[in-house]
């Protein structure tokens, strides 16, 4: 069976408020990192096509912890806070940012990010802030364009190319739809081609 049709088997680890309360290091770890509303646990649970672990719900803002997941074959996913919501508290923006900003930079087997990006809005404030923060951090990103049923064939194109230009990826970033079955095979193809690169 190819990477691209298997049904993981996923298993929640802990959630954490705060950097310090995770648990050691055991294992490569990719962060999925996104604005809020950009399509996290969607994502999440179709790209592992294994149910429901991450909650979905249709209000932003709802992923308030770092959830960290253990995949079958070793691996470690760690659904962060989503960034840009404007409606919650100072003070909860500022833990979410912290832990954001401790995860990334201060985990030692943190092997790369996904960074999802909404396919209709290339450019969006949060999402250029986010990746001057993502440039100067010095890991290792897969964007990943999500909401991609939302356009046709030639819109997709056209956005792609925006985001090329906008955010300077040096290759065509992945397009997701949870709605098309294909998309979870060329995710999971570029991302095992992703994280053997070690450029």
């Amino acid at each position: 069976m190819s990477e691209a049709q298997k049904k993981y088997s996923v298993e929640f680890v802990c959630s954490a408020a705060h950097f310090k309360e995770l648990p050691a290091p055991t294992g490569d770890e990719y962060a999925v990192l996104g604005r809020s509303n950009v399509g996290k646990s969607t994502f999440i649970n179709h790209s592992l096509a294994c149910g429901t672990p991450a909650r979905v719900s249709k209000k932003p803002g709802k992923t308030t912890l770092a959830n960290l997941y253990r995949l079958d074959d070793g691996l470690f996913w760690v659904d962060l806070p989503g960034y840009g919501y404007a409606e919650a508290s100072i003070a909860e923006k500022e833990r979410w940012g912290k832990l954001i900003a401790e995860y990334c930079g201060k985990r030692d087997n943190l092997d790369g990010i996904i960074w999802l990006l909404d396919i209709r809005h290339p450019g969006a404030k949060a999402d250029m802030e986010a990746n001057e923060w993502l440039a100067g951090l010095g890991r290792r990103v897969l964007p990943v364009l999500t909401k991609g049923d939302k356009l046709s064939r030639s819109q997709r194109k056209k956005q792609v190319d925006e985001f090329r230009k906008i955010f300077e990826f040096t290759d065509d970033p992945i397009i997701y739809s949870s709605l098309e079955h294909g998309s979870r095979g060329r995710f999971w193809d570029r991302f095992y081609a992703w994280r053997k690169d070690r450029r």
